[in-house]
């Protein structure tokens, strides 16, 4: 285990690692930040949900702090500092406008981010998506009759939602066999991730939650490693890897803790960032 040091911020992926599969925050979770945070520290909520999705947690937890939103293609200042714009990347718009394109004539359910406002076509047999990405994220949709009218523009992150993949059942409409065919096509030039099994999430290249920890780190003047980061899925890899100390929660993929300096015992059923912070900050 690494030795304690006084770490000054504390980045916090959501779902899987501070969130419960309640969805909630534990009492013991909550109080270890209230408590980092009220000596000083800086805890930085880091999820791929919207700014707005976001924000309402420092309200469980009793503090404000900045967000990480997008996965790290736009970081913002906590609303007590004016909530400006601290970082912001769009995915260049040659790429939107053919998953716009795709989407429609494969009839896929895709989700467009754009000024902090979530759209996606009106179509009630793609609803189903629709409504499962809504009770997972807590995101409110902007139905419109046909998505053409963004071409052009760079939103801020697309997502294509659609079934999990099976194993030993391939099917090429699956999430895993997807990003297999984008991965190919765009892996060099756009970020292609997967993150929830039903999501493949397309960004700018240089998008990424550690190039969004590094701007936060570098906003407030405090030094890599004096940063502590958690996480459990490939979409936390680079904020694990650029933080001054990575720790994956016990729940997460085996991949993920190959990357970190620690895997904590715990999983985020058990207060696991808790249980770090006790052992980890001086």
């Amino acid at each position: 285990m690494p030795q304690p040091r006084p770490f000054r911020l504390i980045a916090l992926d959501l779902d899987g690692t501070l969130l419960n599969d309640e969805k909630d925050v534990s009492d013991a979770d909550s109080d270890a930040l209230n408590a980092f945070a009220q000596k000083g520290g800086i805890v930085v909520l880091a999820s791929g949900r919207m700014t707005d999705n976001i924000r309402p947690l420092y309200d469980r937890l009793g503090f404000d702090g900045p967000t990480i939103a997008y996965n790290g293609a736009r970081v913002r200042e906590p609303r007590s500092e004016g909530g400006g714009v601290i970082l912001e990347t769009g995915l260049p718009a040659r790429y939107a406008d053919e998953l716009l394109d795709y989407t429609k004539r494969e009839h896929f359910h895709l989700n467009v981010y754009l000024d902090e406002k979530l759209y996606a076509r009106d179509d009630p047999a793609l609803r189903y998506y629709a409504d499962l990405y809504s009770r997972q994220t807590g995101a409110v949709y902007q139905f419109i009759p046909c998505l053409a009218k963004f071409r052009g523009r760079e939103p801020t992150k697309l997502i294509i939602v659609t079934d999990p993949t099976v194993p030993n059942q391939p099917d090429p409409r699956h999430r895993d066999e997807l990003y297999q065919v984008w991965f190919e096509r765009w892996g060099s030039e756009v970020t292609v991730m997967r993150t929830n099994p039903e999501y493949l999430e397309f960004y700018n290249m240089d998008t990424s939650k550690g190039a969004a920890l590094k701007a936060v780190a570098e906003h407030y003047g405090i030094p890599q490693e004096l940063t502590l980061a958690f996480g459990d899925n490939f979409n936390d890899a680079a904020m694990l890897q650029w933080a001054g100390c990575g720790v994956a929660v016990a729940n997460a993929h085996p991949d993920v803790k190959a990357m970190v300096e620690w895997v904590s015992p715990l999983t985020n059923n058990e207060s696991a960032v808790a249980d770090a912070i006790q052992r980890l900050v001086s």
